[in-house]
């Protein structure tokens, strides 16, 4: 066995130092975080070659006393704790006292500082070994310099980016440091060309608008909500802001940018009802909590954050996200106040069914030509397995009485979220299509009633009122031992939901009784997919697992496209989903209606420029 060897101060340190400075972003994160801590309301970083030539970085803070600038570049020297009690008590972002000595052991670091009342001083450490010190005339707050950063350790530098690449981490970093903190004013210039500018006025939603761009703070759904431990603001964006990653999303707990599974579960589980699959959401979202029911010293850059309750923080987060994007998509449908005053209208005989009428016909529309939301339409087949054809409509429709779907149980008696429209006609027995004043509204007849269906089974599952019908031969399952434990562990969401288990061996189950939406039942993969769920998504998603399933059941139980409907269904169908607590999308994501003005057709017209 190879002899034990105590390090010397060198290697010792730049081992420390990889821990904390990965990449030249590192650096930037660390010393405007201490400009932060300082108290600074200006900050100023400038950065040549990616940040591996030269970091700069230049605060008007508290500065630091002389006698204390030698002490700052010492391992385990701080000044924001002093006992290990205070770990669970930490405002500040720095505090574990590693930065700026593991930085200057890897690079050419120059600091001057003055604080208020005394002279300015001047350091400069080259490789963790001094070089000089001196009195440095300067305003009050800190200047530091860090050139040739890993000039002494070749393998680490070997590793780094292409320049642009790593200029661009950078940007990103300090971006997200400035959505925290809009009270600040930041720059970043790199190699002479500004990057980033923002202007301390201390709303967020400013400071949206200069990291990204008009339109994006334009899309953006605002929120705020306070709890007993906890406060949770910021921002969530529309389906139209959405992208593939979840490189527009940004979590800050006590300021301080984080990753939480926890919570991003939450936002994506939330946000996933209101648009289409496989999209993440912008997302700006700020905790404030105690600092004694969280731990941010899990991870070296601190980059990860644990809660002393998750199943809290899910919900509340949940909870918030969702109100926030039902609140803003019922905006968007807003019917101006003048004309809010519903009209009554001649209606045509109940039980005349509607002639679809086709029309073949080149017309210009691309996104030029109409609304944005018209393209989500595209992806329609994605949650429609259903989807009846046109020569199968009149089976469909004989196989349901022309009166039933009226006399379908109403939903209870809400506030309108929109004006009964006036019903033209239906197009392709899909879509329903009516007028409310100068609007056109589009309605999908199957995501409409898929979404009355959706919200009456969930209000029957919350309210503890689910019926469940009993099987004439109860299903038997042999299960593994994994999916036998994770069914014992989670038996009573399972009977909340609807299903009746009783034990039928050492590891089989007997399964008697099954949601009555799910209708006739040929198999138990329902079940099994339950297990699956709550295996993949982990602690606090009991809710999102039981409306992933009620959502399928709403699917398969709703009227289809190519249905044809008379003009009674489709009313009874539009009064029903303007009742609804949020009528605007199916349980899927897809929009329930679109809606074009007047002016969107003059446009398509080429009426108005």
């Amino acid at each position: 066995m190879a002899r034990i060897n105590v390090l010397d101060k060198d290697t010792f340190n730049k081992i420390a130092a990889g821990e904390v400075v990965e990449r030249p972003s590192s650096v930037v994160k660390e010393l405007v975080e201490n400009s932060i801590d300082a108290g600074s309301k200006e900050i100023h970083v400038e950065i040549q070659g990616g940040g591996e030539e030269l970091i700069r970085v230049l605060d008007k803070g508290e500065g630091i006393e002389p006698d204390d600038m030698l002490k700052a570049f010492m391992p385990h020297a701080t000044s924001k704790i002093m006992t290990a009690d205070d770990l669970f008590r930490i405002r500040t972002m720095g505090f574990r006292g590693e930065a700026l000595s593991s930085i200057s052991s890897v690079s050419k670091v120059l600091m001057r500082s003055r604080t208020e009342g005394s002279d300015g001083r001047e350091v400069y450490i080259e490789g963790g070994d001094l070089k000089y010190e001196k009195y440095s005339p300067m305003d009050r707050g800190t200047l530091i310099e860090v050139r040739d950063l890993f000039y002494n350790v070749p393998a680490r530098k070997k590793f780094l980016k292409t320049r642009s690449k790593e200029a661009g981490t950078i940007g990103e970093i300090l971006s997200k440091i400035a959505i925290a903190y809009p009270e600040i004013s930041f720059s970043l210039v790199s190699d002479g060309k500004t990057l980033l500018k923002t202007y301390g006025t201390g709303d967020q939603k400013d400071v949206i608008r200069q990291v990204y761009t008009k339109k994006i703070q334009e899309n953006t759904f605002p929120f705020h909500e306070e709890f007993d431990s906890l406060r949770i603001s910021g921002f969530v964006g529309n389906e139209e802001i959405s992208r593939g990653n979840r490189s527009q999303q940004s979590i800050f707990v006590n300021r301080r940018l984080v990753q939480s599974r926890t919570i991003t579960v939450a936002a994506e589980n939330a946000f996933r009802a209101f648009a289409t699959v496989s999209r993440f959401p912008f997302l700006i979202l700020n905790i404030d909590i105690l600092p004694e029911i969280i731990d941010v010293n899990i991870h070296p850059q601190k980059a990860e954050i644990k809660f002393e309750d998750d199943r809290h923080i899910f919900k509340v987060v949940f909870d918030t996200i969702h109100k926030t994007m039902a609140e803003g998509l019922k905006r968007t449908f807003d019917v101006e106040p003048e004309v809010r005053q519903e009209e009554s209208h001649e209606q045509i005989s109940a039980d005349l069914p509607v002639r679809p009428v086709y029309i073949d016909m080149p017309v210009d529309v691309t996104a030029r030509s109409l609304p944005d939301s018209g393209r989500q339409w595209t992806d329609a087949s994605d949650h429609n397995d259903e989807v009846s054809r046109p020569e199968q409509a009149s089976s469909a429709l004989e196989a349901r009485p022309a009166s039933s779907f009226v006399a379908e149980e109403a939903v209870p008696m809400r506030e309108a979220k929109f004006p009964m429209p006036r019903i033209i006609g239906q197009f392709r027995s899909t879509y329903i299509l009516a007028e409310i004043h100068d609007e056109l509204y589009v309605f999908d007849q199957h995501a409409a009633h898929e979404k009355i269906n959706f919200e009456k089974y969930m209000r029957d599952l919350s309210a503890g009122s689910v019926a469940s019908q009993p099987l004439l031969v109860p299903a038997v399952l042999e299960l593994s031992l994994e999916d036998y434990s994770l069914m014992n562990e989670n038996r009573q969401a399972l009977t909340e939901a609807g299903f009746l288990v009783e034990d039928f061996g050492d590891r089989a189950i007997s399964v008697r009784e099954v949601p009555y939406f799910l209708g006739e039942v040929s198999n138990m993969s329902y079940l099994t997919d339950i297990l699956d769920n709550i295996r993949n998504l982990g602690k606090g998603t009991r809710e999102e697992i039981r409306r992933m399933r009620i959502a399928t059941a709403a699917c398969k139980a709703s009227v289809k496209a190519y249905e044809p409907l008379v003009i009674r269904e489709m009313e009874h169908l539009i009064e029903e989903l303007r009742h609804i607590d949020e009528p605007f999308t199916c349980p899927h994501g897809r929009p329930t209606m679109i809606k074009y003005t007047e002016k969107d057709f003059e446009k398509a017209f080429r009426r108005i420029v």
